[in-house]
């Protein structure tokens, strides 16, 4: 099983305000290549939001010798186009992308992706919340929460324990299995990645069946 993980992290409440950018790569459902890219923003977004900044730590002004995403794009794409790509939190992160070739006027790929977020409120419902470092901890994975590398590599990490754990060989029979459709762009637009209102049966953390429960669920 072939994927691709990335992320994003922003300066502002725009989308094309995109700084950095991490992708991990697995082949086979094995990661094989990880990288995290700063990238400088079009002037036209204008300055840093101070709460962006204090998430990340990253200033514009450590991005004045980045290249822009348009320049970036060239060594990312192999990695990204074509693929699937994953995300915890993807309706984010897929918008970035989408919104950043867009303004560089590149054509934007044709991809299907996986919410990270959605699959593991499917699969494991009991966690207090599925944010990525509450998922991430469960699962024993280490996370420099909100260095984008280190939150891509975790997001594709947590899709690899979902199909040890379920015993799936391909990621379209995870999302059936747990009833989420896989989301999907290209230049006719875009599909979001969906789960069913249906909540599957109660389990408890260690993946055995549970009692019928009141789940509590917290935004993230």
């Amino acid at each position: 099983m072939n994927y691709t993980a990335i992320d994003f992290e922003t300066g502002n409440a725009y989308y094309t305000s995109a700084c950095s950018i991490g992708v991990s790569v697995f082949e086979n459902n094995q990661p094989v290549r990880q990288y995290v890219r700063l990238i400088r923003p079009p002037d036209a977004v204008g300055p840093f939001h101070w709460y962006n900044v204090k998430i990340h730590g990253i200033r514009r002004s450590m991005l004045k010798d980045a290249p822009t995403f348009g320049e970036l794009w060239p060594a990312l794409s192999p990695d990204l186009t074509g693929k699937l790509l994953v995300c915890h939190n993807a309706m984010f992160d897929t918008a970035v992308l989408r919104k950043c070739l867009e303004f560089y006027e590149i054509p934007v790929p044709h991809c299907h992706y996986l919410c990270t977020v959605k699959l593991s409120q499917k699969l494991w419902p009991d966690l207090p919340n599925h944010k990525l470092d509450t998922v991430s901890a469960f699962l024993g994975i280490a996370l420099n929460h909100h260095e984008a590398g280190s939150d891509a590599h975790a997001a594709g990490l947590i899709l690899q324990r979902a199909l040890i754990q379920t015993g799936c060989t391909s990621v379209q029979a995870l999302a059936d299995r747990l009833d989420i459709r896989l989301g999907a762009f290209g230049p006719e637009g875009h599909l979001s990645c969906s789960s069913a209102k249906k909540k599957p049966p109660a389990r408890r953390l260690d993946g055995e069946p549970a009692p019928h429960l009141s789940k509590r669920r917290e935004n993230l």
